[in-house]
């Protein structure tokens, strides 16, 4: 499944220089895909490597969205406060129970879900796991354990990273998702931390005094990626199963056929390791009728609608093939609907050429 003929083709940074410039005259200076930003040439004969040059991209991408992208987003942004107010009432993020890290569900003031959140030190291969799991995988077979052809611990960037590739290419099969800092009592932290946090409020309320001096009393926050909850989508495995006993019509399989496809280009783009049926969701809504007038006479409220959305994207973007026993195919590559030639360019989308 993994075709790759080149190594991908990255600008050289020097290691003694600073790696951008900016245009202090363009109207979003802190845009790294403004024209203004272009990188400075290598000063010396030390030139980083590949893995170097991708985890510099990699803090480009954490940069991108912590200093600017949330910032030109005010419906994020509100998502973003009202996560933070609900902490603050008592309304904690909510644990997932399913997967293999930690992942939360995040509430607004009313209780209703509007994000799922996964902290940097709680993904699969994270010091702070709470999947009891991963941590018997480490200890028992740690020559088994990560996968060498990603960098460790930087899902929560690829998963900001798949969204930046979806939005770019304006596929909308991603999720907004952005890099958010949130400290919740719900999320796993050390022993040490949780001391820490308690001796500070017992400290502060007995005196005042001293704990305006605490640079903060709660609970660190945890960095991790924030991603926009969807509602109405299930699991692809259980709809796929559904239109085996139940085809779409010619409309709607035309339409979920378009959606498959901008699936494949995703993951082509951001090479995803892992795209299992459980992590891709699909969102039908069968036809509405209603009744006009008398006999058999019935008219369509609204067509049937077929949407797909891309979640768990925390493992893509691998630095070298896999070159192991486990190639991470695609799951979808099973499916009959990829063996369906592309019939046509999307041309609502950025990935037309692509095709």
């Amino acid at each position: 499944m993994w075709k790759v003929s080149a190594p991908l083709s990255l600008p050289s940074v020097s290691l003694t220089t600073p790696p951008l410039l900016l245009n202090s005259s363009s109207p979003c200076p802190c845009h790294p895909f403004h024209s203004a930003l272009s990188f400075h040439p290598p000063m010396g004969p030390m030139q980083v490597n590949f893995q170097q040059q991708l985890k510099f991209l990699i803090r480009l991408i954490y940069w991108h969205y912590t200093s600017c992208l949330i910032k030109d987003d005010p419906h994020f942004t509100d998502l973003v406060r009202q996560a933070e107010t609900s902490i603050e009432t008592g309304i904690y993020p909510e644990r997932i129970y399913q997967g293999s890290s930690g992942s939360y569900f995040v509430k607004n003031s009313s209780g209703k879900v509007i994000a799922v959140y996964k902290p940097k030190d709680e993904e699969p291969y994270g010091r702070l796991n709470p999947k009891w799991t991963k941590w018997l995988h480490k200890v028992c077979c740690p020559c088994c354990f990560g996968r060498s052809c990603l960098v460790p611990n930087q899902g929560y960037l690829s998963e900001a990273g798949a969204s930046l590739v979806d939005q770019k290419l304006q596929l909308n099969v991603v999720p907004k998702t952005r890099v958010v800092k949130l400290a919740s009592e719900t999320f796993n932290y050390t022993r040490i931390d949780r001391e820490k946090s308690r001796a500070k409020k017992m400290v502060s309320e007995r005196f005042p005094k001293v704990g305006r001096h605490f640079h903060r009393i709660g609970l660190p926050p945890k960095v991790g990626s924030f991603q926009v909850f969807v509602e109405g989508y299930k699991d692809a495995d259980y709809w796929l199963r559904r239109f085996e006993a139940e085809p779409l019509g010619e409309t709607t399989s035309k339409q979920f056929q378009l959606q498959f496809e901008r699936l494949v280009i995703l993951d082509y783009i951001i090479r995803n390791t892992d795209r299992g049926n459980d992590n891709w969701l699909i969102k039908y809504e069968k036809p509405e009728l209603a009744e006009e007038g008398e006999g058999e006479d019935w008219s369509m409220v609204k067509p049937p609608e077929v949407r797909v959305a891309a979640i768990d994207n925390g493992l893509a973007f691998p630095f070298k093939h896999p070159d192991s026993w486990r190639a991470y195919p695609y799951h979808w590559a099973w499916l009959p609907w990829a063996k369906i030639p592309f019939q046509h360019r999307d041309k609502g989308t950025g990935a037309a050429s692509l095709v």
